[in-house]
């Protein structure tokens, strides 16, 4: 009874004034963040929390939960309509999205991406508020050993991503693997590959490489190429359109958004994981993966939902156990001490008001991301029409700016324009740039958590193999490595059965 009480008094505080004003200032404040590259929602909550300070903590707490939840939806606008990702956990939506904008389909794209808001953030919610503590459970069943085989998954099945080569997408993947090398080593402490740069000490930072990446590399083809962004005179697509289309991929839209919760309910995995991921399984389970990358739909659908529902269940293990779920999390379980709600088993017996009105304004956000989205996709479409010779240099100011912002570093700019060149002649030469942008995020992850499971066997190497979760873990991976290669064997001997036949 006492829980009950704890629920309603928090649904109802959600729906103060005060709290709708908050939640509709979070929101709006988290999609301009979203979009300006580099920025982000972890930095929007950094800037802002001196404010909130003499808040009710509920209030507080909303504020910067909207922010950190509608920052990705931001993002997803930028990464669709001029191929610059506003987070990194937008990176995946580029490869498909922004082609759409090119057919005059950018109204229908922001569609998709207003209903994975709605439908990732409203599943992840439920699973957020009812099942939290059973998911937090099972979340702490995942050591080192597990986390490592969980990253060996992500990283074999990229090979789906690169079709025309899945070498070249394990080649692509091994590169990002080296990057991610370079910089202190966790458990030595002694630096490598910096040469004396301390700046590099850290490693390369992933968000002006994921800028350079995408949007200095698609400065240079749009630059070369004159013209506007849009291949076609008019927009075709609609906002309606996007929305049905949707609703047509019911396989695409479970098998992301268990990826989504799943990956978000672990500590530390992230959105940037659990996007890549599902545009990765999106792939190797289309009938025709050879459209992706081309204005596939699903190209859109997959990583938003996964990356809206994950945004949810970061929030689980942040909450559950005070272990945050990503980098955007770990920001906000500070402000959540600073505010003395502290998280762990007690946290809804504690601060049950205080977390149940978090919980009912984040499914809010939800809905206003929602109508935001549909009643502002045609404007936004209109981006696509512009010249290059005037959006060119805009997106080149904003993502130099982006990339310095990170940690006022200038060598981010000089980083951010190296991998700008890189990814132009990775594209031009069809290796595929997200294989190598996956192997830099769970580089640092599979290296760390190797290490730590092996100390904690004593050197043996069969903890990766000892649970049951590991060994399911490794079977998935061994099939994403073989599933390509039999794929193409399997319709190599179906094209030569009329020939033999003759």
């Amino acid at each position: 009874m006492e829980q009950i009480n704890l629920i309603l008094s928090g649904v109802t505080f959600a729906f103060t004034l005060k709290n709708i004003l908050a939640i509709i200032a979070g929101t709006t404040i988290g999609v301009i963040f979203g979009v300006l590259p580099g920025i982000g929602g972890s930095a929007a909550m950094a800037l802002l929390l001196p404010m909130t300070l003499g808040w009710h903590p509920a209030t507080a707490l909303t504020m910067m939960g909207t922010i950190f939840f509608s920052s990705s939806f931001g993002g997803s606008i930028t990464s669709i309509l001029i191929n610059t990702p506003g987070d990194t956990s937008n990176a995946a939506t580029m490869m498909d999205g922004y082609p759409m904008t090119q057919q005059g389909r950018g109204a229908e794209a922001i569609g998709i991406s207003s209903t994975c808001v709605l439908v990732g953030g409203g599943v992840g919610w439920i699973l957020l508020s009812f099942s939290a503590p059973l998911i937090a459970s099972f979340a702490a069943r995942f050591g080192p050993a597990e986390n490592t085989v969980l990253a060996i998954l992500a990283l074999s099945i990229i090979s789906a991503l690169v079709m025309s080569s899945p070498l070249k997408g394990l080649m692509s993947a091994a590169m990002g693997l080296f990057i991610s090398t370079i910089g202190f080593d966790s458990i030595t402490g002694f630096p490598r590959y910096v040469r004396g740069v301390f700046s590099l000490y850290e490693g390369i930072p992933f968000m002006p490489a994921v800028i350079g990446m995408f949007a200095l590399s698609q400065v240079i083809t749009l630059g070369m190429e004159g013209g506007a962004i849009s291949t076609v005179t008019e927009l075709k697509g609609k906002l309606t359109a996007g929305i049905k289309i949707f609703f047509q991929y019911p396989a695409t839209i479970f098998r992301s958004l268990l990826i989504g919760i799943i990956i978000g309910a672990l500590p530390a995995a992230g959105r940037t994981t659990s996007s890549f991921m599902a545009y990765a399984d999106a792939v190797r389970a289309s009938k025709n993966p050879e459209s992706f990358g081309k204005g596939n739909p699903q190209g859109v659908l997959a990583p938003e939902l996964a990356n809206n529902s994950c945004a949810m269940g970061d929030f689980i293990p942040t909450l559950a156990l005070g272990i945050p779920g990503s980098a955007g999390c770990a920001v906000f379980l500070g402000i959540m001490l600073l505010h003395g709600v502290v998280p762990g088993p007690r946290a809804f017996i504690d601060n049950g008001q205080t977390l149940y009105a978090l919980l009912t304004s984040l499914f809010l956000s939800t809905v206003v991301l929602f109508f935001f989205g549909i009643t502002g996709s045609k404007y936004f479409a209109r981006i696509s029409l512009i010249q290059n010779e005037i959006i060119v240099p805009l997106i080149l100011i904003f993502s130099l700016l982006g990339a310095f912002a990170v940690r006022n570093y200038f060598i981010d700019v000089i980083i951010c324009c190296l991998f700008g060149f890189l990814g132009y002649f990775m594209i031009k030469y069809g290796y595929g740039t997200i294989p190598l942008l996956l192997g830099m995020v769970l580089g640092d992850m599979a290296e760390k958590n190797f290490h730590r499971a092996l100390i904690m066997s004593d050197g043996q190497y069969n903890i990766f193999w000892s649970s049951w979760i590991a060994r399911i873990l490794l079977a998935m991976s061994i099939l994403s490595i073989i599933w390509p290669y039999a794929k193409l064997v399997y319709k190599k001997s179906k094209s030569t059965k009329p020939n033999m036949a003759a």
